[in-house]
């Protein structure tokens, strides 16, 4: 009998941990709070966005120049809002809109992050801001945000800096020595759901990206269901180092259609 309540609960422990550390590991996110003013754009707005369950989320907003479109922005898991300031400043001095959102417990943002309330986050922010010609714009994890939010119908474009196929390819990629399938419960299938996305697609990703491999971006892209959609190979750059002048060129080309 004792025997048999220890195994329970080293059992119980062991996924309790797991499921923690599942988590560590995929939002790290920094949950440090900084104003737009603070941060350095004093022409982004912050807004506060309740959720259903009753959380507060940090939003960044900037109003898009006449005849221009807005981007639904998602980032990765790295850092803040904060942390993206300089990229956020070029697209408004561009004229685009932009609405960036800060996931739950990050920058700011109260609650826990899983995979669930996350995409019914955005879901929520993208109803809310529906008017606008909007393209989605997901970074990292954050592709797998807007692949989700693309194939329910939203957005008129989208653009995926370093995709990624489902968590449990990215985990097999840098543990290939190990069987840990059977523990993720948060699995962002970015794979399957992109056959579903038929809006005009640029994807961008570092031949030298340690983190997310640059096949998983190809296999991202051939599976798309987009008539109109673009593959740019930057070269010699690894994950978190994209935002060069090539990728801005290809990037701002593509937006200037929209």
């Amino acid at each position: 009998m004792l025997k048999s309540t220890l195994l329970i609960l080293t059992t119980s422990y062991f996924a309790w941990y797991m499921e923690r550390f599942e988590i560590a590991m995929i939002y790290p996110f920094d949950a440090t709070y900084a104003t737009p003013e603070v941060a350095g754009e004093p022409r982004l707005s912050e807004l506060r966005f309740t959720t259903g369950d009753g959380e507060e989320l940090i939003v960044w907003r900037a109003e898009a120049q006449p005849g221009q479109p807005t981007l639904l922005y998602f980032p990765g898991n790295a850092g803040g809002l904060k942390d993206r300031v300089d990229r956020f400043s070029r697209l408004i001095d561009r004229g685009y809109g932009l609405t960036a959102l800060a996931y739950r417990g990050s920058s700011g943002s109260t609650g826990r992050p899983e995979e669930m309330l996350l995409t019914e986050d955005a879901l929520a922010l993208a109803k809310a801001v529906s008017n606008e010609p909007l393209i989605l714009y997901g970074e990292s994890l954050g592709t797998a945000v807007a692949i989700k939010l693309a194939a329910s119908g939203i957005g008129d474009a989208v653009v995926l800096e370093s995709p990624f196929t489902s968590i449990s390819e990215l985990v097999k990629s840098q543990y290939p020595n190990e069987t840990l399938e059977h523990l993720i419960t948060q699995r962002w299938e970015s794979l399957k759901t992109i056959a579903s996305v038929r809006q005009p697609l640029l994807v961008f990703h570092g031949t030298d990206d340690l983190l997310v491999p640059i096949w998983m971006g190809h296999k991202i892209y051939e599976a798309a269901a987009s008539a109109e959609k673009q593959f740019l190979e930057i070269a010699e750059r690894g994950h978190d180092t994209l935002w060069t002048v090539e990728a801005q060129i290809q990037l701002f080309d593509f937006l200037s259609n929209r």
